[in-house]
């Protein structure tokens, strides 16, 4: 029997040391490659440019007669501050709003009766 290994684990070994290098000696978990740089670069431009639209949206939706303590302008002017001063703080801040939006409407589909097959709206009720 020959104790070399045979050329495809001799590839797997290869990628294992390669994956190794580039994670910087950190052993990247199973199926978790470093991110292509082009693919980084995409992700960040995306994210950039969907919090801008968020912004731009909400405050398109701004009521036209709110007082200055009304909430809904307080949060605008708030986003419009932080878009202005830190736009990758403004991201990482809707990218959790948005994760908790979906965590509650995730709770309130498992809570509704089987078979009903209607999708629940989430929203603030008015008292």
């Amino acid at each position: 029997m020959s104790t070399q290994p045979s050329p495809l684990a001799a590839l797997n070994a290869h990628i294992a040391q390669a994956s190794q290098a580039a994670a910087g000696g950190q052993r990247p978990s199973a199926g978790q490659w470093p991110e292509l740089r082009s693919a980084q670069r995409f992700r960040e431009t995306w994210e950039r440019l969907g919090a801008e639209a968020a912004v731009v949206q909400a405050t398109q939706r701004a009521p036209e007669n709110a007082g200055p303590l009304n909430s809904h302008m307080l949060v605008l002017r708030t986003l419009g501050l932080m878009r202005e001063l830190s736009p990758h703080y403004l991201r990482r801040f809707l990218s959790h709003t948005e994760t908790l939006l979906w965590l509650e409407q995730a709770q309130v589909q498992l809570k509704a009766p089987a078979g009903k097959g209607k999708a629940v709206k989430v929203g603030r009720q008015k008292s």
